[in-house]
């Protein structure tokens, strides 16, 4: 039967070609929407491990979490270091790592920090940050870049690099300062990848020169002066990251940040702003989602149709099989395998196309957030959505296999009687 199926199909190449491409579209938006999503999901997931906590300035919980973790958007203001030292005394505290943002380096963003970044930070799944080749942070012009940085800017040791004022690209350059390129670290699958770091010494030096935008006089005047370390911690810095001992006590933490007295702060679970992310970006998935059904049932439909105005031009077909023995049975059975084949080609078509298009969308989203996310070539669920297809595409070929079957079976006994 199946081959007998295959062979009318081929006769009939053209409009089957159609319908199995729109089964394609639809089918391969369907699952290209759960891919991306879910594997999105875990790559924003993993990124956040090792960070119970940050400290900001008084916004809102995602704002927050989009400019410190992911590093899209800017701060609207700073938090002084005289709080952070303060909070850091507490108790529950294991390690506050502070950050100074506001910088760049051809488009990538700066982030100011001290050593102990390299030790409590972690990368995708929890592991630690590891150096390809170089050390942490040391000297005052020491500079550590992530992967994607050294490998698209061509950078290794001993290079030397300045920075830029502000988070564009177009901003001023403080070519008045120099880095040396210290330390690259490893690939993690998350925004440090997309990082430059330095000390919040040297992010202090390169501004002391520097007021509402606009350079005063260059940095190599103050260097001859030559500071010590300890005259050029910053008096702000844009956030910190925080560790607790016990996650049993990270809300009563922070609701003493919240209600700190000294200065308006806020203390950001990453975990409840990006439930907050997710929430936004739910409407939008249920949106593609519903549009790739309605896709999806119009190709099915068209399948249907297709079937039933093609009965009467097929009616020679039939007759002839009929005259050769064929039941009228084993003549809706036939429509129902040609139905299971055009379901199996669109599934395989579309698995096709998912796999490519999971590869595609793998540097994209390393490119465009800094997160590597896990795009399988097939999941589970992949799997059932592809079986519904090909089940849905049989249902669809029941009508126009009843409706030949009743008239074959009239056309049979019609001819009994003649």
């Amino acid at each position: 039967m199946f081959s007998l199926a295959l062979n009318s199909l081929r006769f009939r190449a053209l409009p089957v070609s159609l319908i199995i491409v729109s089964l394609t579209l639809g089918l391969s938006l369907i699952l290209i929407v759960d891919r991306i999503q879910e594997g999105t999901r875990r790559g924003f997931e993993q990124t956040l491990s090792g960070v119970d906590l940050i400290i900001g300035p008084r916004s809102g919980d995602l704002q927050m979490l989009l400019y410190t973790v992911f590093h899209l958007g800017n701060a609207t203001n700073n938090v002084t270091s005289q709080s952070i030292d303060a909070i850091a005394k507490n108790p529950n505290i294991e390690w506050i790592v502070p950050i100074a943002l506001g910088d760049s380096h051809r488009g990538y963003r700066v982030v100011a920090t001290d050593p102990h970044y390299f030790e409590y930070i972690r990368g995708a799944g929890g592991a630690p940050l590891r150096f390809a080749i170089g050390t942490p942070l040391d000297a005052l012009n020491d500079v550590v870049l992530g992967a994607t940085v050294a490998r698209r800017l061509g950078y290794t040791l001993g290079d030397s690099l300045f920075l830029s004022h502000g988070s564009s690209p177009m901003g001023a350059v403080h070519d008045d300062y120099a880095f040396k390129v210290t330390g690259i670290l490893e690939p993690t699958g998350t925004p440090t990848d997309q990082a430059v770091f330095i000390r919040l010494e040297g992010f202090s030096l390169l501004h002391l020169g520097w007021q509402s935008g606009s350079r005063l006089f260059r940095t190599d005047r103050i260097l001859a002066a030559n500071p010590s370390l300890g005259d050029l911690r910053p008096r702000d810095v844009t956030a910190a990251f925080v560790g607790v001992k016990s996650r049993l006590q990270v809300f009563q933490l922070q609701r003493a940040i919240n209600e700190y007295p000294e200065e308006a702060l806020s203390g950001v679970l990453p975990g409840v702003a990006l439930g907050q992310l997710w929430s936004l970006l739910g409407t939008a998935d249920r949106a593609f989602n519903l549009l790739a059904w309605i896709i999806l049932g119009v190709a099915v439909i068209s399948m249907m149709t297709m079937t039933v105005t093609s009965l009467e031009s097929r009616h020679r077909e039939m007759s002839i099989l009929r005259a050769v023995g064929a039941s009228p049975t084993y003549l809706g059975g036939l429509l129902l395998a040609e139905a299971a084949l055009i379901g199996l080609a669109a599934s395989i078509c579309a698995t096709v196309i998912v796999g490519i298009a999971s590869l595609w969308a793998r540097p994209w989203l390393e490119t465009t957030l800094g997160i590597s996310p896990e795009l399988s070539w097939m999941a589970g669920n992949d799997w059932l959505t592809l079986g519904g297809v090909i089940f849905a595409g049989i249902l669809s070929a029941l009508i126009p296999a009843f409706l030949l079957y009743r008239s074959t079976l009239q056309y049979g006994l019609t001819e009994r009687r003649a």
